[in-house]
């Protein structure tokens, strides 16, 4: 048993999709072999006041000490949030970067460094390597959830007009950052072979492992609730930069196309913080449903009929399209939105490039009951095999060691 040391830019916890539910299943992964001791930034969007991150403290603290939470500085008013966005573009560091500086965290570590020997650090974003100063005489290891410079390119085509130039300096420090200060870690973890090649492009020669995300498939799987007939769900937080295109998306194109063919056909679109234009679109149309956050997201697969991802931008890979999957669901969904994943369409999943392609593909998955049942099932048995906890928290342990094993034969 080693002792690790978790540096993280969200308190993880719960695992309710997106960049939670691979943190909270990687550090769970590592709490069952290892002392793990958790230091993290406490993000409002996720713990918005004192009894929910006392609530997910209590629950990380059954499995793992957790250390320190402390408020981003960026936070503290949107004043300071213009203030950092503007001065972090007259600067060699990104803003990606600088949203993660913080007094309080140097000082925070600083102390525990002076008081605790730890054989590994785990920096669960690149943004955390700036404090890497204080742990030279351990193993490093750099998760990634995405390739940031990469996603950040992908923004700019989507982006309007005066806002491209900004993007396009900030990928192009984000990747310097990410080769500079990233090819000081000893290991990457990588979600998939397209993002260890991707990174490898930026780090040739650098030690990359993939270590996917993971569901936790005990939990996720079909529930046996009544279907409602024609349901299509839609699962994100919906105002996510990439999700908020995918909701307008369906709203202009998609999900008219899908009522020409299916008028008795619904859709939910579930999900935190759903900007006004969405819920207006949801008071306007009968057929859709703007829920907002719900409680448990399962519920919302298991009465559906279908999944749909319109998702075209972004990076990493994508959860929401695994857990439904291992709800069952058939899944259509933009090939971009399945890149990384080890699906094949068709068997697997129904994917397309255009409005059209992915409203039809829907409409065929509802005229025909047996196809999508046959689809829902290899999709679970697919996502039980490869992104299970089990196999997942296998992956990791089996990084951590190799990087444990080889920390001892190099010097900073």
């Amino acid at each position: 048993m080693a002792r690790l040391l978790w540096l993280s830019h969200v308190l993880p916890h719960p695992p309710k999709g997106g960049v939670l539910q691979r943190s909270y299943h990687l550090i769970r992964g590592a709490a069952a072999v290892h002392d793990v001791e958790l230091v993290t930034f406490r993000q409002r969007a996720f713990h918005p006041d004192v009894e929910s991150v006392g609530e997910s403290v209590d629950a990380l603290a059954a499995h793992l000490t957790v250390r320190a939470v402390v408020d981003l500085p960026v936070e503290r008013g949107r004043a300071a949030r213009s203030w950092e966005l503007v001065r972090s573009g007259f600067t060699p560091a990104p803003f990606t970067v600088r949203w993660n500086a913080s007094r309080e965290m140097d000082a925070t570590l600083a102390e525990l460094a002076r008081t605790a020997h730890f054989d590994l650090v785990h920096f669960d974003t690149v943004g955390m390597l700036q404090y890497r100063h204080h742990f030279p005489g351990a193993a490093w290891v750099l998760n990634h959830h995405n390739i940031e410079s990469q996603m950040m390119r992908q923004r700019i085509p989507h982006a309007p007009l005066a806002l491209r130039p900004y993007l396009w300096w900030e990928a192009l420090r984000l990747e310097r950052w990410e080769r500079i200060h990233g090819g000081e870690a000893d290991l990457h973890l990588v979600v998939s072979e397209l993002d260890r090649a991707r990174l490898l492009e930026i780090l040739p020669g650098a030690s990359a492992e993939v270590v996917e995300n993971a569901v936790d498939t005990e939990s996720f799987r079909p529930l046996g609730s009544p279907k409602r007939a024609g349901r299509v769900v839609f699962v994100g937080r919906i105002d996510a930069y990439a999700n908020l295109a995918a909701a307008r998306w369906l709203r202009d194109e998609i999900w008219p196309e899908v009522l020409r063919h299916r008028p008795d056909a619904s859709l939910g679109i579930v999900g935190r913080s759903p900007p006004e234009e969405i819920l207006a679109w949801g008071r306007a149309t009968p057929s859709v449903e703007v829920t907002g956050f719900v409680d448990d997201v399962r519920l919302s697969f298991d009465e559906a009929e279908v999944f749909v991802c319109p998702i075209f931008q972004g990076g990493g890979t994508r959860l929401k399209v695994l857990d439904a999957m291992a709800m069952g669901l058939p899944v259509v969904s933009h090939e971009m939105a399945l890149e990384g994943l080890d699906v094949t369409p068709g068997e697997h999943v129904l994917s397309g490039r255009t409005g059209r392609e992915i409203a039809d593909a829907v409409v065929r998955l509802l005229a025909d009951p047996a196809r999508a049942r046959r689809m829902g099932e290899a999709g679970r048995e697919r996502v039980d095999g490869l992104y299970s906890t089990r196999a997942v928290h296998k992956h990791l342990n089996e990084a951590y060691a190799r990087s444990l094993a080889s920390a001892g034969r190099r010097s900073r």
